[in-house]
């Protein structure tokens, strides 16, 4: 994959200055990874009991930040840098951002999508980044996924039926506050922190592991899933290919506002929560 500079500290000053950084700063580099997690991977049983098997899974992202969370000295509360392009940026919340949009193939293990030479030191303890409709500038793209956000394509068996599906979406989200991960994004001098965009796609289907919902507490995992089920009714003969448009068509208003609410949900660090902008 292009190993993508976004921001030298060294190369522009201006970037120094606002950061609380000098030329002569003590760096590092931040390597930005993507995930899907083991439900994209090996599979999983949805809540209302479908295999689930995914042959391809994409998401389209667009320039992924990892930045720095700062008490300020009086301790009143957190600078927060939300993401870059940007407006402001206070002292001390340092930024490593690739630029442009990266149409991701999650169906394989964490992988690299990019890195930030001659970062700042520190603790990159949280993301943001946007999930948007793939134009044709998007970095892997699959022509054919052009206007989408996120594709799903596989196989749901549940007894004997089976769906073969492809499921497309437009839905745009853009995250802020994800985090923190662990202290995967401590920063030493020269040396390499990563920050992770993790993707948590149980949260359409549900987990049938888990068992039902609380529905008074919407930290459970399965509080927004739907399950398989409404997408099995909308195939025929066994084969269901249907974007966003058509789910709203076709599906329960109710059962869609939930799908969508899901959907909203599925940007994390790990297991770390992303906030909507």
């Amino acid at each position: 994959m292009r190993t993508l500079w976004l921001i030298s500290l060294s190369a522009l000053c201006l970037l120094a200055v606002a950061c609380g950084q000098s030329e002569e700063a003590k760096t590092g580099t931040v390597v930005i990874d993507a995930n899907g997690e083991d439900f994209v991977r090996e599979g999983f049983v949805s809540e209302d009991g479908w295999q689930i098997d995914f042959d391809a899974v994409y998401v389209n992202v667009e320039s992924p930040t990892a930045y720095q969370v700062v008490v300020d000295e009086q301790e009143q509360g957190l600078f927060l840098h939300g993401g870059h392009p940007h407006e402001e940026i206070p002292d001390g919340a340092a930024h490593a951002a690739l630029l442009g949009e990266f149409f991701l193939s999650l169906k394989q293990e964490t992988f690299e999508m990019g890195r930030v030479e001659d970062a700042p030191i520190g603790n990159y303890n949280r993301l943001a980044f946007d999930i948007k409709p793939a134009t044709g500038e998007a970095q892997g793209l699959q022509a054919a996924h052009q206007g989408q956000s996120i594709v799903l394509e596989g196989t749901a068996v549940r007894e004997t039926e089976t769906v073969a599906f492809v499921l497309r979406f437009h839905e745009q989200m853009q995250y802020g506050d994800c985090g923190p991960n662990e202290d995967a994004g401590v920063l030493a001098e020269d040396g390499t922190a990563h920050a992770e965009l993790t993707f948590h796609f149980d949260h359409i289907f549900g987990d049938f592991d888990e068992g039902e919902a609380d529905p008074t507490d919407p930290e459970t995992i399965n509080y927004l899933a739907i399950g398989f089920g409404p997408f099995a009714e909308m195939a025929e003969a066994g084969q269901l290919d249907i974007d966003q448009n058509g789910m709203g068509n076709q599906m329960n208003g109710v059962v869609y506002q939930k799908l969508i609410d899901a959907v909203r949900t599925l940007g994390h660090s790990g297991e770390g929560h992303c906030h909507l902008n």
